[in-house]
């Protein structure tokens, strides 16, 4: 049984260590913000504390907001999860989500995302203080789940996204996509394959803000993320790890100095990796530990971050609840968050 373990784990290490150095080969300048960067914060405590590497995890209930395909996972009762951050600089973050059987092979899932700052300093081109404005981000998603077979789950989830960034700017919105496979190589052993936020942008204009007679609209594609995951899982240890690869594109303005002044637009493609490494290990039947690590931008080692948590399992027969917590050391260690969250079985 010790060797057995021992090979499994080598396996896991082994496949991680040949994602991180093959992908790394390729080494990009860091990446300055793209849109859409609070809806990837994460989406609960028990994920967070796993530093997000659970695309393949599936010990730790239905998460199909990191993998579509996990709506598909057979669960005893519909799993509900209520998420509330507490973050520096005046930020906001809360999720919350519920996931339903569909028999005999399918499974659906809804998601509810918030994010925001609040009591920006709102000021003139001069300088000039104006007035105090809240920023905001909401997404919702609906996930779909099927099992194809006994080793198989494939997943597709449909994202509608709207943002709140000043009072006289129109709310940008955004529809996207996303893919996923699980595939369970055996009883200990997953391997998973997801494509998100697909197609997605917004598209907004500022011409009501700055009173311009005249003015062009904005798009700021969301970044195409593919992202390979591993999960070895026994009774009580789970081991991750998740790989991301994230696409970006933007067009850039530039003006001919010629008499014409005309300008033209050119489309830059780029990328990024990540690396995230999650585990944990129930220490009790009351009492579940976890902890994380991950690599922003894997060409950067200076991003890297950490977090831990755990949770409580209530002794109640009713709903069966958990309450979570997370402590997240964000990257590059600017800030931290604490994240707790209830778990329900209803």
């Amino acid at each position: 049984m010790a060797l057995k373990f021992l090979h499994k784990y080598s396996l896991l290490g082994s496949a991680t260590l040949l994602l991180w150095f093959f992908m790394a080969t390729d080494l990009i300048a860091q990446n300055g913000g793209v849109a859409g960067a609070s809806t990837r914060i994460g989406y609960s405590a028990r994920g967070m504390a796993m530093s997000n590497a659970m695309a393949a995890v599936t010990s730790e209930g239905a998460f199909s907001y990191y993998n579509p395909a996990q709506a598909a996972l057979l669960l005893g009762s519909r799993q509900t999860d209520l998420t509330v951050g507490a973050l520096k600089f005046g930020r906001v973050f809360q999720s919350s989500g519920i996931q339903f059987q569909l028999p005999p092979t399918a499974g659906f899932s809804i998601n509810i995302l918030h994010s925001g700052i609040n009591d920006i300093d709102g000021r003139t081109q001069s300088g000039y203080p104006t007035e105090k404005f809240d920023a905001s981000e909401y997404q919702i998603a609906s996930n779909f789940g099927i099992r194809l077979n006994e080793k198989l789950n494939a997943g597709i989830g449909l994202k509608f996204s709207i943002a709140n960034y000043h009072p006289q700017l129109a709310n940008p919105t955004n529809f996207g996509i996303d893919l996923g496979l699980i595939y369970t190589a055996d009883s200990n052993f997953n391997i998973a394959v997801s494509a998100k936020d697909l197609f997605s942008s917004y598209s907004w204009n500022s011409q009501n803000l700055y009173s311009l007679r005249q003015s062009q609209n904005e798009v700021n594609d969301f970044p195409t993320r593919i992202i390979i995951g591993l999960a070895y899982q026994r009774e009580k240890l789970t081991l991750s790890s998740d790989f991301e690869l994230q696409l970006y594109s933007a067009e850039v303005k530039s003006r001919d100095q010629g008499t014409n002044g005309t300008s033209s637009y050119e489309k830059i493609n780029t990328n990024s990796s990540q690396l995230r490494l999650g585990a944990s290990w129930d220490a009790h039947e009351r009492f579940t530990i976890r902890g994380g690590w991950q690599l922003q931008e894997i060409s950067a080692f200076e991003s890297w971050s950490a977090s831990s948590g755990f949770s409580i399992h209530l002794p109640f027969d009713v709903f069966s609840p958990s309450i979570d917590y997370a402590f997240v050391l964000e990257p590059y260690r600017i800030s931290n968050m604490h994240v707790f969250s209830l778990r329900l079985n209803l």
